[in-house]
């Protein structure tokens, strides 16, 4: 291993990913019609923090799903032509989160995702206790440090876990990358 830019950070990660999985939290994943500012979700997962998926959901977007996202998770058009739309899932989604803690891989693209895709409904924002990033988590354990000397390094999930000697199985599926990232998450609290 290389050696930790900051030690302290890594003690801190750890910390972290212990503290976590002391209480009740969930872990969150979306796939989604793009990275843009008008796309949506087209599947969401949900586990809890002992691994339960307690959802796991295709949904019909408004827009149809681009060929460039169908080929990094393979949903298409096709599959989410009975699927509920986000609104029809919304208050079963809403009232899971209200007020839980959530950690998603990459939780600025997740929960981004989510308002964008309550707003175009024109429903609230999802009131979730408190968000957390195992991404950003995962990149002060690792101690990589960024080529503008600031930051740390931050992996992709696939990456993060094949770093870890953990399996990346069926990844860019929602509930396979909840999995894959509360095994990071569980991996790095075993660390010492």
């Amino acid at each position: 291993m290389t050696r930790h830019f900051h030690p302290a950070h890594r003690r801190q990660a750890i910390q972290w990913a212990r503290n976590l999985i002391a209480r009740e939290f969930y872990i969150l994943d979306t796939e989604t019609t793009g990275l843009g500012s008008s796309d949506e979700i087209v599947q969401i997962a949900i586990l809890d923090g002992t691994g339960a998926a307690v959802m796991r959901q295709l949904i019909k977007p408004t827009i149809p799903i681009p060929a460039v996202a169908n080929a990094v998770h393979g949903i298409s058009d096709r599959d989410v032509e009975n699927a509920p739309s986000f609104k029809d899932i919304y208050i079963r989604l809403s009232t899971l989160l209200a007020g839980q803690v959530a950690v998603a891989y990459n939780m600025d693209f997740d929960w981004r995702m989510l308002r964008q895709t309550a707003s175009r409904y024109r429903l609230p924002t999802i009131r979730i206790g408190k968000r957390d990033c195992a991404m950003k988590q995962y990149a002060r354990f690792k101690g990589i440090r960024h080529s503008n000397g600031r930051n740390y390094v931050r992996h992709k999930l696939g990456v993060a876990a094949a770093q870890e000697g953990l399996p990346a199985n069926g990844a860019h599926e929602a509930l396979n990358d909840a999995r894959m990232t509360l095994s990071l998450i569980r991996k790095m609290a075993d660390s010492h």
